[in-house]
């Protein structure tokens, strides 16, 4: 198991002058004395905290094998991630009553209908809560980059205040046996559920390939059958054809014959209306040339010659519509006699088709039969299959978001240590914890020496935070040390210990480091004496500490 130690501080890619420990415990101790509660408040003074302490720790992260990734549990067991997974119907009934139930249509179909929406939803939903286990994909992207700038050490030279893993090896071996009985669980659905499916669609498929041979069968027998019948019945189609040709000829000639009459007898009419007409016109000229003439008698003849043409010619008319009307009518009765002769015909024939009609009515209903039994199987297999794939979907869903979990660009087992800083404020009895996560430092640039003429402080602009998810973690620390009395006597004993602020190198180096900040002109002249001064204050409080 290695042992690697990530740095609290690094420089930014943009930053030329190297960022000593120096600068960074002098960082650390003007952002605590700017956390620091001075007294203020507007209605009522609030006590002034005091500075007891300030502690450079680490915090365990383990980093384990497992599934060909490494998995990240937090040391302190404080993160824990509730895994969700869906609790599948009971298969192993429905495989067996498939099973029992596959050889015959009946009792296969009834299995179906039976267990139509019997997938249709999860019976139920479980949780596993897996305690330490990180899995926030911020915290992972973030801490694998941070890997790149960690150092392997021994255990025995880590000079810092290292947390105690709360969450050791033996307390992680259960949490990954319970990741693997449930992935093994997860592939065990997965593989029943592949299983259900190609046992179903084999079973349908069977039945389907049986029921379309059936219907094979029934085509080729009933077309034999039909075709014997068809070729009997033709035989007779065919005489009563002949029979019924014979009368619509025998009609048609009749009817023929009465409208050859009365054509004939109607072209006799119109050559008599003809010759009336031209007796007429011919009675009109003879009066045109008498008019002018004394015989009136001669003209008064031809006056009442002309009336009488006209009647005759009126009464002429008058036949030639009433046979117009005659031969329309019987031409009528020809066309009515001979499509009742037709339909006679079509009513014999097709009662000469009677039994053919039967075979194919019987022959197109057992089609239609076992058509619509393929349909029903079908339709069965595709909505519970259907369902089952749903459910697969959803645990390869689930299994994948487990091989996912964790970072893969790590070799070694590891307990990784987060370097980070804690201070300890009190103001009468009350001690209040604040957490300094990771940083980047940069640099001074433009932005942050306007806020400096503006007087506002410029030494926050040094640290950028690394990471905003490793930092959350990092946090957790300060709810530990208020719900467990005894975890915060210890730490606050071990931070009293290993405080900064007491130690006679530490001290030393945070003063070279306020001069080294002092000529990166990240702190004013004024604010390095009041830091100072502050300094030696805090030295001498600590040395209170209880």
């Amino acid at each position: 198991m290695a042992n690697l130690i990530l740095p609290f501080a690094v420089s930014s890619k943009d930053r030329k002058i190297t960022f000593t420990k120096e600068m960074e415990t002098a960082t650390i101790f003007y952002m605590a004395e700017s956390d620091r509660k001075k007294g203020e408040g507007i209605l009522q003074k609030k006590p002034q905290e005091e500075l007891l302490f300030i502690v450079e720790s680490c915090y365990p992260i383990w980093l384990i094998p497992w599934k060909g990734r490494k998995l990240l549990f937090d040391g302190l067991g404080v993160t824990q991630h509730t895994l969700t997974y869906d609790v599948l119907p009971e298969i192993k009934p429905f495989v067996t009553d498939v099973e029992d139930c596959a050889e015959k249509f009946e009792a296969y179909s009834a299995a179906l209908a039976d267990h139509i929406y019997y997938f249709r939803a999860v019976s139920r939903v479980e949780e596993k809560t897996i305690l330490g286990l990180i899995t926030s994909s911020d915290f992972i992207e973030d801490f694998s980059s941070y890997l790149s700038d960690a150092e392997e050490v021994e255990q025995t030279k880590i000079k810092t205040l290292c947390l105690s893993p709360v969450a050791d090896e033996s307390s992680i071996a259960v949490s990954l046996n319970e990741l693997t009985e449930l992935r093994t669980a997860l592939e065990k659905d997965l593989e029943n559920l592949r299983h259900s499916m190609k046992l179903l669609n084999a079973a349908t498929r069977k039945h389907v390939d049986i029921i379309r041979k059936l219907i094979r069968e029934i085509q080729i027998d009933f077309n034999e059958k039909i075709e014997v019948e068809k070729s009997s019945a033709m035989e007779k189609v065919r005489e009563i054809q002949k029979t019924y040709d014979e009368r619509i000829t025998k009609a048609s000639k009749k009817f023929e014959q009465q409208l050859q009459r009365l054509h004939q007898e109607r072209a006799k009419l119109e050559k008599a209306e003809q010759r009336a007409n031209s007796q007429i016109d011919r009675c009109k000229a003879e009066i045109e040339a008498t008019r002018n003439g004394k015989n009136k008698a001669v003209q008064q003849r031809w006056k009442q010659e002309m009336e009488n043409w006209k009647r005759e010619a009126k009464t002429l008319q008058k036949n030639v519509e009433q046979l117009d009307k005659r031969i329309e009518e019987t031409e009528s009765e020809k066309k009515i006699e001979i499509a009742n002769l037709r339909s006679e015909f079509d009513s014999q024939a097709e009662n000469a088709m009677k039994n053919v009609r039967e075979l194919e009515a019987s022959r197109d209903a057992k089609i239609q039969l076992n058509q619509q039994k393929i349909k029903s199987l079908e339709d069965s297999t595709s909505t519970i299959v259907t369902q089952l794939d749903n459910l697969t979907k959803q645990k390869r869903a689930s299994r994948n978001e487990l091989d996912k979990m964790g970072i893969s660009n790590h070799k070694k087992s590891a307990l990784a240590y987060v370097s980070f800083y804690l201070a300890c404020f009190q103001a009468e009895a009350e001690r209040r914890y604040v957490v300094y996560p990771p940083s980047i430092a940069g640099t001074l640039g433009v932005l942050t020496k306007l806020k400096g003429v503006l007087g506002v402080s410029k030494i926050k602009s040094l640290f950028q935070q690394r990471s905003k998810a490793v930092a959350n973690i990092l946090n957790q620390l300060v709810t530990v040390i208020e719900r467990d009395p005894v975890f915060k006597r210890d730490l606050h004993d071990a931070g009293a210990k290993d405080n900064i602020l007491q130690n006679e190198e530490t001290c030393e180096m945070m003063k070279r480091g306020l001069e080294e900040l002092r000529r990166e002109e990240w702190i004013s002249e004024n604010e390095f004496q009041i830091l100072s001064s502050s300094f030696t204050t805090s030295q001498k409080d600590t040395s209170k500490i209880d």
